[in-house]
């Protein structure tokens, strides 16, 4: 659940910081004062789009900081933070963070660490259900039913769809594969000559993946023949024949010699003896090396110019089928593949018009078990949305799932999904569009979520404004469902009736202050009689009388009553 949100410098808010509790908290207010800006804020940490539009007048950066324990979907949050190399705290919370900066820039971290946007939105899903307005519309795209409705199956189910995805993606790589052989007899022909011609051409460089290096290096040496020559010519001299005068070689074995002399008077020297012994050897073996190195090289000015050519040709097949050598064999291994699908084109076609068949019966069994397993979700759905209807004093409505099999399949089936909804005795049901008031929508999508809540594991539910157009009985009977589900799972609503608001087990009141040229949002937590008031002004706006003040209390006493009910 949400325990603390601070905000800085989004829209008119300079700075707010609240601590949600458990159960049902609410958030009143004048219009304008600010109350759905604390809801976008919340938003922002689980993946919503910003732009710089929403730093306040004369600010540098927006910030927003939500502070999350972690008590249901633990496994699944668990992995998403490892995948993602964030370290996880030990007292199970998280702290989600977003940062906007004039220049456009976003910057999104958990627990300290920097994570694309994508992240917060799929952590976000497993913390936060956000139902406001923009739900409505959703609601009302028929598109979107489906999804709806799968949301409410089990693993059992969710393995089904997966496994019909993986199914209906290997049949359309079948059908690709399968149309994509040859017809025409001629066309056939001429990519088989075309095929072996570049098999061929490769076969017959016969290409090793070292060899490009060798030449090179081999071109290096002949290339500067003189240069090389010299130098170890000159070596081999200095250390065997000596330069106008005596060699190092010579000049070593009298350096022996005169500390085995040394040797003899002070038995001390003997490390330092052998160690010069040594060192003439391995002088005298590089000598020998020097000698046999400078009888083995030799300019061959034909044998350049066959390297020449030979990485010339090397160059010309790069050009043509890959930047390296390892990219030209691995082209020739993939045209022998499709030499040999074309060559046995009978019947490689015969065998993926059996795959095809064969995986496409495979598609419709678990196509009709997918429809069978979303008929009794439906069922099941039906009845607990019309329960729950009735309870929302729709008492007249009838709520149904139409689910109708199409010919062709996509990636969730064969299934088209639409939601339908009869209002009133004797009208036929029609889609939610025809019929489906604000107030209607507003209590049908409370139903779902009611419903969903159950079994999605979400621990925190935003409802922004979804008391629009309702009042009264049926008003109360909202705000009694919304106060069943904040005894399992933590609410957060901003609401303007009086109903929803006495439910509530905190209470904030945001208000507008203006100080000099400025705007500042304030936001109080209201004692017991700070909440007598704000019904009272609920209710009877500028002009709260004794009277108000006295209903306000009886509705803070019934809602008090009605929660130790439950």
């Amino acid at each position: 659940m949400l325990l603390n949100l601070k905000i800085q410098n989004v829209a008119i808010i300079d700075k707010l910081e609240v601590e949600f509790k458990e159960g049902f908290n609410v958030l009143t207010g004048e219009t304008g004062a600010g109350k759905s800006i604390v809801i976008d804020s919340v938003l922002l940490l689980v993946g919503a789009r910003a732009n710089k539009d929403i730093i306040r007048s004369g600010e540098e950066r927006a910030l927003v900081e939500g502070v999350f324990l972690v008590d249901s979907n633990k496994d699944k949050i668990a992995e998403l933070l490892e995948e993602a190399g964030v370290s996880q705290e030990e007292d199970d919370t998280l702290i989600i963070s977003r940062e906007i900066t004039k220049s456009g820039r976003s910057y999104s971290r958990v627990n300290g660490k920097i994570v694309p946007l994508s992240f917060l939105d799929k952590i976000g899903a497993l913390l936060v259900d956000i139902l406001g307005q923009h739900e409505h519309q959703f609601l009302l795209d028929p598109s979107q039913h489906l999804f709806i409705l799968d949301n409410f199956g089990d693993e059992e189910f969710k393995a089904l769809k997966k496994r019909f995805k993986q199914l209906l993606e290997e049949y359309r790589s079948v059908v690709k594969e399968k149309t994509s052989l040859f017809k025409d007899e001629r066309e056939k022909e001429q990519m088989i000559d075309l095929l072996r011609y570049q098999i061929q051409e490769i076969e017959s460089a016969n290409l090793s993946e070292e060899e490009e290096q060798q030449l090179i290096e081999r071109r290096n040496i002949l290339m500067n023949y003189e240069k090389l020559f010299n130098a170890v010519n000159s070596s081999y001299k200095i250390l065997y024949e000596g330069n106008g005068g005596f060699s190092v070689l010579d000049n070593l074995h009298k350096v022996v010699k005169n500390l085995e002399t040394a040797f003899s008077i002070d038995g001390k020297l003997k490390g330092l003896k052998e160690k010069l012994e040594n060192i003439l050897y391995e002088t005298e073996d590089a000598a020998l090396q020097l000698r046999d190195y400078l009888g083995a090289i030799d300019f061959n000015q034909k044998a350049l110019e066959e390297i020449e050519e030979r990485l010339n040709h090397i160059n010309f097949l790069k050009r043509k089928y890959g930047p390296t050598i390892s990219h030209i064999l691995s082209f020739k291994e993939e045209k022998e593949k499709e030499l040999n699908k074309i060559l046995h084109f009978e019947e490689r076609q015969k065998e993926l018009e059996e795959k095809e068949a064969k995986l496409w019966e495979e598609i419709n069994k678990m196509g009709s078990k997918i429809h069978e397993k979303r008929k009794t979700l439906a069922s099941h759905i039906e009845e607990e949305i019309n329960k729950v209807l009735k309870e929302l004093n729709m008492p007249n409505a009838s709520f149904k799932v139409d689910i109708t099999k199409e010919e062709s399949p996509n990636e969730n089936g064969f299934d088209r999904v639409e939601f339908l909804i009869s209002t009133n005795i004797g009208e036929p049901l029609k889609p939610l569009s025809k019929i489906a008031s604000g107030g209607e929508l507003s209590r049908i999508m409370l139903a779902l979520k009611t419903i969903l809540a159950s079994s999605d594991g979400i621990p925190t539910l935003i409802f922004d404004e979804v008391d629009t157009g309702i009042s009264g009985k049926t008003a109360q009977l909202v705000a009694e469902k919304m106060a069943y589900l904040s005894r399992r799972h933590q609410l957060i609503c901003v609401t303007h009736l009086p109903q929803i608001a006495c439910m509530a087990d905190a209470h904030y009141f945001i208000s507008k202050i203006s100080k000099g040229d400025r705007t500042y949002i304030k936001l109080t937590e209201l004692d017991y009689e700070g909440r007598i008031k704000e019904l009272a002004r609920i209710m009877g706006g500028e002009k709260i009388t004794s009277t108000i003040l006295e209903h306000a209390k009886e509705l803070l006493e019934m809602a008090s009553k009605f929660k130790n009910s439950l």
